[in-house]
């Protein structure tokens, strides 16, 4: 093994994101077999089924940035997956609503998650698992903290 292997497979960060990098790899696959994308198979996930979901809600639900979700919404209408309605109390909010075939492409990016997270979950016993929902609770705040002390720095 080389160096560089011998010192990322010991980071949190690289084991992250190879372990994201497989996953994405394997729902891009999958969603292409659909008509889709795993950005459409996320976002399709994050609309209520039921009442639709302020345009607003759905990147902030995701960790996306608005302008790429702008993308994303309008490659979906034009597949047919959504539709945008005005909220009849309020006009400037906006509902993004699934199509009947957007139900069908929700209920397959469904299945798809919960069957990698059974197949994920069924290689851990449960004090790994434990182990691992306890590491990645505290990730976020850690980023927080490395931001603040970035713009220290970048301040002083």
């Amino acid at each position: 093994m080389d160096k560089f292997l011998q010192i990322a497979d010991q980071m949190v960060i690289y084991n992250l994101r190879t372990g994201w990098l497989q996953i994405a790899r394997l729902y891009n696959e999958m969603a292409a077999e659909h008509d889709t994308t795993v950005s459409m198979a996320f976002v399709l996930l994050a609309i209520n089924e039921e009442a639709g979901t302020p345009v607003t809600r759905i990147a902030p639900r995701m960790g996306m940035e608005p302008n790429s979700l702008s993308r994303i919404l309008k490659s979906m209408e034009e597949k047919g997956f959504i539709f945008r309605k005005k909220d009849n109390s309020d006009k400037r909010m906006a509902y993004v609503h699934l199509t009947t075939l957007g139900k069908e492409k929700r209920e397959i990016a469904l299945r798809a998650v919960f069957r990698l997270e059974k197949a994920i979950v069924n290689k851990l016993d449960q004090q790994k698992l434990d182990a691992f929902y306890e590491v990645a609770r505290h990730i976020p705040s850690a980023i927080d903290e490395f931001k603040e002390k970035m713009a220290s720095y970048e301040n002083s």
